[in-house]
């Protein structure tokens, strides 16, 4: 025995090898047969297995190799990117010929998988005054499949200047031959031969113009896309100077001023952002002296943080003295930051109340004034009587208007100057005061400043989309929204409010994209199927940039009225109903559907049942049941009347003399009621039948001559 397998395995050894391959598509279905062995050779041959993959199976009987098991390539092997290294081998030893046959199962790529991003959002920073042309590398998707069925090419799509714009590129294109249509773009993307994918920004960004971009990266392999968000976040450099609104600010104010009186508050703005835009305030000069750092005077004093001048001094003592210059600085407290300048004049006015003269003095607080104290600017949404200006004068004090203020003495000299209502901007934005004290006239204005207090109002709560307008175009359908904010300032923002959008339909900044081009249906895009079914209902949000929880809601409704109509009434009607199909459509309404149908077949049913049998048992004649008791004793059927003339029957039958009571025993008997049931006596001896049928006899003589047995007068059992 050992000889003999040491001379098989000598054979197997010695013999010679032929291989055959043959080619198989992955995914192919379990039991497939992948070849016929029987196809080498006209002559039947048995073969051996010596070798074979768990995914293949030998039939040594039929001589046929088929697949066991699922058969992957993108897991048998994963990084056979150029698919040409992935096999499945069997080896079979030639009992005829002695030799070895090997069969390589090629395993071809089918496009089975799409592309993935590692993440749906992604996030990226980059300082303003950058250098154009920089490149930042970016996250590719990753698709398993083989090079010629992974990701073939790459879209950007993003808004510019109210402008959308989509540029693409090919993989397997060179970067000279991908930047030759794209080098006009501010942004786009580039492919290079590392396989990397780069977003280029070709263009210098400013954060003071734009501080935010959003670009939505698509990648298609000729099967699948797969989209993701890109945002760019512009970062602040400093590269703004502090600026004075004013270059003159002029106060006044008289000589009983109270000490820690703020005289004003002076602004600046800096274009920059966060710490850059941090202000600082400082004195630099009195009257043409200068005032150091760290030099305190004793006149008036400086926030270097908010810009209020406040007085430190009484100046009933400067006789001579009824100017001041000063000159204030701001800067964002970079290191040798230059400046901004502003001059403030405080003007110093006697209290005098004499001679016939009349004074009115204004203080208008740390309340904001312009540059000739014209204007005062009051905030809107501030509470009732909130305070306006400080006013000296006599009691000779009027106004000549009180539509939106209103005086309040203090003494004989003061007053107060308030408002009489919660100011809104957006319904009035100013004011005019007027006060009068003799021949003394005063005036200024108040401007209401705006407050963020306004959501974002659409004109309709529905817009209407024809596309049947646009279907000859064949072009993307860019649509402009545009929600109105009355806030000064506003910055308005849009969206998604639907809880799903089909991928044809998309949200750039203020741009409803809607791509229903042939080629974009080349993919999964199914826009005219939808449309051409009925009707699409999108909701988009408009909300205010500076507080998100102001908002609106606007629903758009995408139609074609070659398919619907353009009856205003029955769109309406058809939009409804639709509405509420697509709603019952859901999951949970029909198993609720079904079981309440399912209970209302049951009660019909049960209902026609109950009239079925009723009709039934009214069809039937009615009819006396008799009951046939058997026992092995004898059994006793009793019958009674209460007649005289039943007894002197019975008796002249059965020798009883006037009985009430007629009582008659014998041993098979059926129950009976004279001419209401037909007797058929049990089959007996003779002598039984003989007496059934005398007493038969002499009830019916009975029933002739008193026609009727009342029922209480005789019972019969």
């Amino acid at each position: 025995m050992i000889m003999l397998v040491f001379y098989v395995l000598l054979l197997i050894g010695l013999s010679q090898c032929r291989e055959h391959e043959i080619s198989i598509n992955e995914e192919t279905p379990i039991d497939t047969i992948i070849f016929d062995l029987n196809s080498l050779s006209s002559t039947v041959i048995t073969y051996q297995l010596l070798e074979s993959s768990s995914l293949l199976y030998f039939n040594s009987t039929t001589n046929l190799i088929t697949i066991s098991k699922r058969i992957d390539r993108d897991t048998l092997c994963p990084n056979d990117d150029q698919c040409s290294k992935c096999y499945l081998t069997i080896k079979l030893y030639d009992m005829y010929y002695y030799d070895i046959l090997l069969l390589k199962f090629k395993i071809n790529d089918i496009n089975d998988n799409q592309p993935i991003f590692s993440s749906n959002t992604y996030s990226i920073s980059l300082t303003e005054n950058n250098m154009p042309e920089m490149k930042i590398r970016l996250s590719k998707a990753e698709d398993i499949d083989c090079l010629i069925n992974g990701v073939q090419s790459y879209e950007l799509t993003y808004v510019y200047h109210n402008r959308v714009i989509i540029s693409s590129i090919n993989v397997f294109q060179s970067q000279q031959q991908q930047q030759q249509n794209q080098t006009n773009q501010p942004f786009y993307l580039m492919y290079d031969a590392n396989a990397e994918l780069y977003l280029v920004i070709n263009m210098t960004l400013d954060r003071e113009l734009q501080d935010e971009y959003i670009f939505t990266i698509t990648a298609n392999d000729q099967k699948y896309t797969t989209s993701t968000k890109l945002t760019l976040t512009v970062l602040d450099v400093n590269d703004h100077n502090a600026k004075f609104s004013q270059s003159v600010y002029t106060v006044n104010i008289s000589e009983s001023t109270p000490i820690g009186s703020i005289l004003i508050k002076l602004t600046a703005h800096d274009a920059d952002s966060d710490d850059n835009a941090r202000i600082y305030y400082s004195l630099l000069s009195i009257d043409g002296y200068k005032i150091d750092s760290n030099e305190k005077n004793d006149l008036f004093q400086l926030n270097s943080y908010t810009g209020e001048l406040t007085l430190l001094s009484k100046l009933d003592h400067l006789d001579t003295k009824n100017i001041f210059k000063l000159i204030i600085g701001a800067s964002d407290g970079t290191h040798n930051a230059i400046p901004a300048l502003t001059t403030v004049y405080i003007n110093i006015q006697t209290d005098l109340f004499d001679d016939g003269q009349s004074l009115i003095q204004i203080t208008f607080g740390s309340n904001r004034v312009s540059k000739n104290l014209t204007e005062v600017y009051i905030a809107e949404n501030l509470p009732n009587a909130t305070f306006i200006a400080y006013i000296k004068s006599n009691s000779n004090l009027q106004l000549a208007s009180h539509e939106g203020f209103f005086l309040q003495k203090l003494t004989e000299n003061s007053f107060t100057l308030l408002t009489d209502r919660i100011y809104d901007r957006e319904k009035r934005s100013s004011y005019n005061v007027q006060l009068r004290n003799g021949n003394l006239q005063r005036n200024f204005r108040i401007i209401v400043t705006d407050v963020n207090d306004c959501k974002p109002q659409w004109n309709s709560s529905i817009l209407n989309i024809d596309f049947d307008q646009y279907i000859h175009l064949n072009e993307i359908i860019v649509l402009t929204l545009n929600a109105t904010d009355d806030d000064e300032n506003s910055l308005v923002g849009y969206r998604k409010k639907s809880t799903s959008w089909p991928q044809w339909i998309s949200l750039l900044s203020n741009q409803l994209i809607l791509n229903c081009t042939l080629e974009g249906n080349e993919t999964n895009n199914d826009c005219w199927f939808y449309l051409s079914n009925g009707e699409i209902w999108l909701d988009i949000e408009a909300y205010d940039m500076h507080n998100d929880n102001f908002s609106s809601v606007i629903k758009i409704r995408l139609y074609r009225s070659s398919i619907l109509g353009n009856d205003p009434t029955y769109l309406q009607v058809k939009r409804f109903n639709q509405y509420d199909i697509l709603q019952w459509l859901k999951h949970e309404y029909i198993i609720m559907s079904i079981a309440s149908l399912m209970g209302l077949l049951f009660v019909i049913a049960t209902i026609l049942s109950c009239i079925y049998c009723r009709r039934e048992s009214k069809r039937k004649p009615p009819s006396i049941l008799t009951t046939v008791t058997d026992d092995s004793s004898t059994k006793q059927k009793i019958i009674q009347t209460s007649s005289s003339e039943q007894s002197s029957s019975a008796g002249s039958l059965y020798g009883s003399e006037k009985s009430d009571n007629v009582t008659v025993e014998t041993s098979d008997m059926y129950l009976f009621s004279p001419k209401r049931a037909t007797l058929i006596p049990h089959p007996t001896d003779n002598l039984t039948n003989k007496l059934f049928h005398s007493i038969q006899n002499d009830l019916s003589l009975l029933t002739e001559a008193n026609q009727q047995i009342s029922s209480t007068r005789g019972t019969y059992v």
